[in-house]
């Protein structure tokens, strides 16, 4: 029953998850080409980069926050309420401290940081308002986190899905007054600013409801949960390290080697491969605190086979994924944004390949989350951390623009190969049959149909269409058509899934018959009512 129980919960959280996140998506694809309409690429780079900057700054918090929803989990299962509030106010009185001390170095660091970056002069004020305001709100953000957390911890995605779905809306309406009204970048910080407050907010009365036993003290803080919390998370924190060079130090390497113009066609191309990226991790976040609790119970054998399971579902959605983007990288981007942004594409090619393999090791970081042995993340942060700068510096150099993307992809693959050998050296696991098991399969398919349609796509698209942005709609429609059906229909002859994993997948997806019954049913009864009338 209570394995019964953990499954719906993972399922339920999944889907949560993916509406949660296609939401905010196809928010993003229509909200991003009328901000940059409005405020153009030179200040879309400039917002870029102070995303970047108060990420740096979020490496000086030890990692804490990365903690809170793995124990909260841990002690939510043992119905340890006690250790909850301490994890709670061990949190908030550490932030509001942390929150002081950022903001004092980032009063004083502002000036000297924005020259290093070259901002043209004109925008120089702009700048100075949006990074001293993205600084607060990077803290205020920080301080009320383990209230956000607790809803992960309690497994409770589908609430965290509809406050953000929901305040997604009064995010929207505000980013299109201030820009209409002519406030351009500072009008978005403040609307960024008024949207976090609203959601803290949200945040707080929800922690109060679903978990009752909550209890703010600050005299609750405890230094046994402060090292608790800060062994877990400082090791995370260095793999954090990983993300943000990966994902950010190319944008303030193009801006100090080439023009702070060049990030935005940058942040374009790695927002497609970003949000590919969010999608196809969407059920890890849910996974993390589920295996945290049989993790709790001593079931390690069940993660085990949970890690090699969940990675032979990830590169069945990730592989075909990311090789239909890379192929239709052009038409993705001028469907979306037009013409003109034809930079972006080889960026969009290129960090697929190698954010195809950090994706795929995605299992290993649940895994060594929910076992509290974060030191593999910490390595393959590390390892990541000191190729990418040297690599992107390198090839910026020789290649221009395209190089900083090569520079990322290169450590990223490096760093995934080197770490996985390590983590199956760990598990006992032969490397090669693990590959083969998993992976092996999919990956021959995806590329046996993704070549002959890059050819063909590449062959006929300047003779039967032209270059607008409608056409390429229709080109995109077409080869996600084609590609789609073709890898489906092949893998129905090869049968990938054995009988566990059909007994699996029809379990899971027996979750969805009372919802459809009722959207049925309810259906039905609108339907006579309209008759009646």
């Amino acid at each position: 029953m209570e394995e019964k129980t953990l499954s719906h919960k993972i399922v339920r959280n999944t889907i949560f998850n993916i509406i949660g996140n296609g939401w905010g998506i196809l928010i993003a694809i229509f909200l991003t080409p009328y901000i940059i309409k409005h405020i153009g690429v030179d200040r879309f780079g400039i917002w870029a980069v102070v995303g970047i900057l108060t990420g740096y700054f979020g490496l000086l918090d030890f990692g804490i926050s990365t903690s809170f929803v793995k124990y909260i989990s841990e002690f939510y299962t043992k119905k340890d309420y006690v250790k909850i509030n301490q994890i709670i106010n061990t949190g908030v009185t550490f932030y509001c401290i942390f929150a002081v001390i950022i903001i004092s170095i980032g009063f004083v660091l502002i000036n000297p940081i924005l020259r290093l970056l070259s901002i043209p002069v004109e925008l120089y004020g702009e700048a100075r308002f949006a990074f001293s305001l993205g600084i607060i709100i990077f803290c205020i953000f920080n301080a009320f986190s383990s209230f956000g957390a607790i809803q992960g911890g309690l497994q409770r995605m589908d609430i965290s899905n509809k406050v953000a779905i929901a305040i997604s809306v009064p995010q929207v309406i505000g980013t299109i007054i201030f820009l209409k009204l002519g406030y351009g970048l500072p009008g978005l910080m403040v609307n960024n600013a008024l949207i976090l407050i609203i959601s803290s907010i949200v945040n707080i009365v929800i922690a109060f409801k679903i978990l009752p036993e909550l209890r703010l003290n600050p005299f609750l803080l405890t230094k046994e949960m402060f090292k608790k919390l800060f062994g877990f998370g400082y090791k995370l924190q260095i793999a954090k390290i990983s993300s943000i060079t990966s994902v950010q130090i190319d944008k303030l390497l193009i801006t100090y080697f080439l023009s702070i113009g060049l990030v935005a066609y940058f942040q374009l191309g790695s927002t497609i491969v970003e949000k590919a990226k969010s999608l196809v991790l969407l059920f890890l976040t849910a996974l993390i605190p589920a295996f945290s609790e049989i993790d709790a119970r001593g079931e390690r054998e069940k993660l085990i086979e949970g890690y090699t399971r969940g990675t032979k579902y990830l590169g069945l959605i990730a592989i075909p994924l990311f090789t239909f983007i890379i192929i239709s990288a052009h038409h993705i981007m001028m469907a979306w944004m037009g013409p003109g942004y034809e930079k972006s594409t080889g960026i969009i090619q290129v960090l697929c390949v190698g954010w195809l393999f950090a994706v795929l090791s995605g299992m290993r970081a649940v895994i060594v989350q929910a076992i509290a042995k974060p030191e593999f993340e910490m390595k393959a942060g590390l390892l990541v951390a000191i190729l990418n700068i040297p690599l992107s510096i390198i090839f910026i150099v020789q290649f221009g623009f395209m190089g900083v993307a090569i520079g990322t992809s290169l450590s990223l693959f490096i760093a995934a190969i080197y770490i996985f050998i390590k983590f199956q050296q760990l598990l006992h696991l032969p490397v090669w049959h693990f590959i083969k098991i998993t992976i092996l399969k999919t990956t021959i398919i995806c590329i046996c149909i993704g070549l002959p349609l890059w050819r063909l796509t590449s062959i006929f698209q300047g003779v039967l269409f032209e270059h607008t942005r409608i056409a390429s709609l229709i080109i995109l429609v077409i080869n996600a058509l084609m590609f789609f059906a073709v890898y489906l229909t092949v893998l129905s002859y090869l049968k990938p899934l054995d009988n566990i994993d059909m007994t699996l997948l029809k379990d899971k997806l027996s979750f969805l018959k009372p919802l459809i019954l009722k959207f049925r049913s309810e259906n039905i009864a609108q339907q006579i009512n309209g008759r009646s009338k």
